[in-house]
């Protein structure tokens, strides 16, 4: 018993120090364009929106609605969520068999993996989509040792969940299909399956009741997303993202959790699900779309290693916990939050690692077309709007704007296409980040108004940008307003 407690001390311990990690830095920079992008849609409460389900803004607006607009509060949601996953990677282990070493690296590999430490501190559906996927499989992981085939309606409820998170999870539905017909058909024989895949549907059908209202916006985003991003999509980058994702020195650990799920035939369905589901992600997905499989290959890397370790080579458990601290030791300037913002362009951070510079310079940006604003004679401001390039810059202003009197933005950027007013019939238009060539093609008037700056030299895609004053509409804006959002 006192061993037993020891164990979940530790693990509460790790879990408490992943959280440490992230609540120590998280505010080190101000909101990142991904998250004034879902405060804003917590403020259009609606059952879908054009690149991610329902559930993440509505986690944007009960976060906003208790705390107001704070970057600790915020961030601290992802936070708890990257604690968790650390807990949960060690009940993975141990449902696959592992006991007390391997729950102990299960847990250490998943607090220090790059990929999770790069993620879990920003506020986005990648991290809820994580612990979706580390839930759903430890579900099925404890079907497996019990043989309760009941719980495969549990994995398909929070694959339901999951759905209304982040549509990557099908990826997941597709590899545990793929896994079941090749080593457990048996349980097609029993409701439970089925059960689960209806459970998993009915959540997710507001969602799809919302798309098929909306002219299947998500899917059009899906299927343009590769040909907008393709250098990321090939499956080199793909693999070469793996190496660094993992860690290069935690990799070893990685391997062997293939190895252990592929190769003992109580945890094949699982290795079948992992192999299905890099193996889509490899042909269609980015580098970071595997690393909710993470977890699950850590804790089954940890399972082989103990092992292994049972029977000879004890020095590779001090070698293991050592080398993937190292991996996040190394990599963590480039990972969280630590370097300042006023270092960022010195140490080129702000082109190595867009996420930090995308969190810079958003209140700027609202004085500066505040001042450009506030320079209009005042009956040209009542009928002034703002129209910017792209879903950032829209929710900076939406966010800081109202403050310094701004009307609200409108944007053809994603799901803001969706929120354009009733009548849209501004004579003068505030345009921020479209070039003035652009520009020209609707309005006759079109007169620089300033440049987009950034503090500290920091280099983001809004640096340079023009902000412009737009007059003489060539035709009604209306009439102006595209028929499809822009989905790049």
């Amino acid at each position: 018993m006192m061993r037993r407690h020891a164990v979940w001390l530790g693990l509460a311990g790790l879990g408490i120090a992943k959280l440490a990690v992230h609540l120590t830095t998280n505010t080190t920079y101000g909101f990142h364009r991904d998250e004034l992008y879902y405060l804003a849609s917590g403020r259009h409460p609606a059952l879908g929106y054009v690149d991610f389900p329902p559930l993440t803004p509505m986690l944007a607006r009960l976060d906003m609605d208790l705390f107001g607009p704070s970057v600790f509060w915020l961030r601290l949601v992802p936070a708890l969520a990257g604690a968790a996953m650390v807990v949960l990677a060690a009940l993975i282990a141990a449902e696959l068999g592992g006991g007390t070493f391997a729950r102990l690296t299960a847990a250490a590999a998943t607090l220090a993996s790059p990929m999770l430490l790069a993620t879990n501190w920003l506020f986005q559906t990648v991290t809820f989509d994580q612990l979706a996927w580390t839930v759903a499989l430890l579900m099925v992981a404890r079907l497996l040792r019990t043989g309760d085939v009941r719980w495969w309606l549990g994995a398909g409820v929070v694959i339901g969940v999951g759905l209304e998170t982040k549509y990557t999870i099908l990826a997941l539905a597709l590899g545990l299909a793929a896994g079941l017909l090749a080593t457990r058909r048996r349980d097609l024989a029993t409701p439970w399956p089925w059960l689960g895949a209806l459970a998993a549907l009915l959540l997710w059908a507001p969602n799809l009741a919302w798309e098929a209202t909306h002219g299947w916006l998500s899917l059009q985003y899906v299927m343009q997303h590769p040909s907008n991003q393709a250098s990321l999509f090939s499956p080199p980058a793909f693999l070469a993202g793996q190496v660094l994702l993992v860690g290069p020195l935690a990799l070893p650990l990685w391997v062997a959790g293939w190895v252990r799920l592929l190769r003992h035939r109580e945890a094949r369905l699982l290795g079948m699900t992992a192999l299905v589901t890099f193996g889509t992600f490899l042909l269609v997905g980015k580098a970071y779309y595997a690393g909710p499989l993470y977890p699950l290959l850590l804790a089954a890397g940890a399972v082989a290693l103990e092992s292994l370790v049972g029977r000879r080579a004890s020095w590779l458990r001090p070698a293991a916990i050592a080398a993937v601290a190292v991996d996040a030791l190394l990599l963590l300037p480039a990972l969280i939050p630590i370097v300042p913002v006023s270092m960022l362009h010195a140490t080129r951070f702000d082109a190595g690692r867009t996420d930090f510079a995308d969190t810079v310079g958003w209140p700027g940006l609202a004085d500066q077309v505040a001042a450009v604003y506030d320079n209009l004679p005042a009956e040209e401001r009542r009928h002034t709007a703002i129209l910017a390039s792209n879903y950032g810059e829209a929710g900076a202003l939406d966010l800081y704007g109202p403050a310094l009197g701004l009307p609200p933005s409108i944007s053809v950027h994603m799901t803001y296409w969706l929120w354009r007013p009733a009548h849209l019939d501004a004579s003068t238009v505030i345009v921020v980040g479209y070039p003035a060539d652009d520009v020209r093609q609707v309005f006759a008037d079109v007169e620089p108004a300033g440049t987009i700056a950034m503090p500290d030299g920091v280099g983001n895609e809004e640096v340079g940008k023009p902000i412009l004053i737009a007059r003489e509409p060539r035709a009604p804006l209306d009439r102006a307003w595209p028929a499809m959002p822009r989905l790049d």
